[in-house]
């Protein structure tokens, strides 16, 4: 995500932001002019959510926030690779009445999966999810996951283990949990497992998102406030998600988490550090048992005289033939956008 044009430098909300991509076919030694995905006239687009199947389809989803703050539209793209853009392909959802944010999006063969969070004003909110056979031409209309009555549902993400089972993590609201849940398989209609609860939120925090990532049948999940550093946590599942490993303290100031898994199944991450008023950008790997192999400064720490709220950041950690490519945001530099790899 990036301002608009338009947008006032010094404002803090999320008001006139678009979202901007280039493209890499040499491994990101060179990248194409920036493209971007916007709509006029709207409050804001945001919070993509990209994924591409054993094909190498690939697909973009993003919020649309309408010309009132509780309206707008759930938008899929698909990547045109002849013309290096995305296309808009779909629109699983619209609406007049509610907040829809931070989709995410998985894919296998012709089908796509997705989630988001449904926010009606002044009442609590819901996780939807979707489902698309035809590579995203048409969708079913968005089915509920309740976890729990009484919580309010922050960043979900989306993943398929092997065999193309569907799973879903979830954060909360108001110190409540860490959410897993399975997509029943074998059925004609759609219908979820029982919400599995990885972890307690800490009181202090007050809420958290999540993350998910896997491989074959192993998986992670992450959590982390949704701005402003805070603790940030994972925790780990060996057997399609029925159990998850004691969860793991990264550091208890720091966010924008990326975590994921070689074919050996060892975990590494990448994530943003501000402790002791500094900043800087750490990259860690773990064997199975969860001790530390490595670790390495992608941004080396740098003093920080004052640290504002994020706007739209992320980090991404992608591990591919034994090549590692490191999407990460240089905070004190204008929060840009940098690549590394190695």
């Amino acid at each position: 995500m990036e301002q608009r044009p338009n947008r006032k430098g010094d404002d803090v909300s999320a008001k006139d932001m678009q979202v901007a991509y280039k493209f890499s076919n040499d491994n990101g030694d060179t990248w194409t002019a920036k493209g971007v995905i916007d709509l006029p006239n709207t409050f804001a687009t945001g919070n993509p959510y990209m994924t591409s199947n054993a094909k190498g389809e690939t697909y973009l989803t993003v919020m649309h926030i309408g010309n009132k703050f509780y309206a707008g539209n759930i938008t899929l793209y698909e990547f045109d690779f002849g013309k290096n853009q995305f296309l808009m392909k779909s629109v699983p959802f619209k609406t007049d009445s509610l907040l829809l944010d931070k989709p995410a999006i998985a894919a296998f063969d012709n089908e796509i999966h997705l989630v988001y969070i449904a926010y009606p004003q002044g009442k609590r909110n819901s996780l939807k999810y979707q489902m698309s056979r035809d590579k995203g031409k048409s969708w079913t209309e968005p089915v509920t996951i309740i976890m729990d009555q009484n919580i309010s549902n922050l960043g979900a993400s989306i993943a398929i283990l092997k065999g193309n089972q569907v799973v879903i993590s979830c954060g909360s609201y108001e110190s409540k949990n860490i959410y897993f849940i399975k997509k029943r398989s074998g059925v004609d209609s759609i219908a979820f497992e029982k919400p599995i609860i990885v972890s307690k939120i800490n009181a202090n925090r007050g809420a958290a998102m999540s993350e998910l990532s896997c491989i074959n049948n192993r998986l992670v999940i992450t959590w982390q406030s949704p701005h402003q550093p805070y603790e940030v946590w994972m925790s780990c599942s060996t057997d399609e998600g029925n159990h998850w490993s004691t969860p793991l303290l990264l550091t208890p100031k720091g966010n924008l988490l990326s975590a994921t898994f070689d074919t050996k199944g060892n975990l590494h991450c990448i994530y943003s550090d501000f402790n002791d008023k500094q900043f800087s950008v750490l990259y860690k790997s773990f064997d199975q048992n969860y001790n530390v192999l490595h670790t390495k400064n992608i941004r080396e720490p740098i003093e920080l005289a004052r640290q504002d709220e994020y706007i739209g950041a992320f980090q991404k950690l992608l591990i591919q033939k034994g090549q590692y490519y490191c999407f990460w945001i240089d905070y004190p530099n204008n929060s840009e956008l940098k690549f590394s790899k190695w």
